[in-house]
């Protein structure tokens, strides 16, 4: 076991044992900048992507105090609750809320210019996340939990309850869908 994963299982220990707030406030430190990066691919716009984060680290929270089981990979828990919280927002919204067209795309890149010029100096951001747009939900996902989380096969596998074969060919037709959608 890292020394790393002994930090989080002791920090864990504290948040359920006295609710320690403090404790929990390093563990949000440290992923809340990846799962707000997951869900702000997975949204259109930068507030909701917030709201969404924070319903994520409330409902891990409640989770964490709330249940006696153990908490063997909390990185895969936060994922599984993102990944739930956003699917619960889409279900919540009418079919004509969904933004999809070009001018919402365009809207969506101006709200993350900043964040873009943190994460990727050289590398065309917009161009991916069109093509990644017009991929469909299951290859987008797995793309970015594996190319930009990165994620191995078998963290994947775990946060979308499939098998490690499954995901090898959903990241196998998701390259390809997205290098025919490319034109490469």
């Amino acid at each position: 076991m890292n020394k790393a994963s002994l930090k989080e299982k002791f920090l864990i220990y504290k948040v359920r044992q006295n609710k320690d707030a403090e404790s929990y406030g390093k563990l949000y430190d440290y992923y809340v900048d990846r799962i707000f990066r997951f869900i702000l691919f997975k949204v259109a716009g930068f507030e909701i992507a917030e709201d969404l984060t924070s319903e994520v680290f409330l409902k891990t929270w409640e989770y964490i105090n709330g249940t006696p089981k153990k908490i063997g990979n909390l990185n895969a828990l936060l994922y599984k609750v993102a990944r739930n919280c956003v699917i619960d927002y889409y279900r919540s919204k009418s079919r004509e809320a969904i933004c999809t067209d070009e001018e919402c795309f365009e809207n969506i890149c101006d709200e993350r210019n900043d964040l873009v010029e943190e994460t990727a100096d050289k590398i065309d951001i917009q161009s991916i996340e069109k093509h990644l747009s017009k991929l469909k939900d299951a290859y987008r996902e797995v793309i970015i939990l594996k190319y930009i989380e990165d994620f191995s096969v078998s963290e994947i596998a775990e946060l979308i309850d499939k098998s490690n074969g499954t995901v090898r060919v959903l990241l196998h037709r998701a390259m390809k869908a997205l290098k025919d959608i490319a034109g490469e």
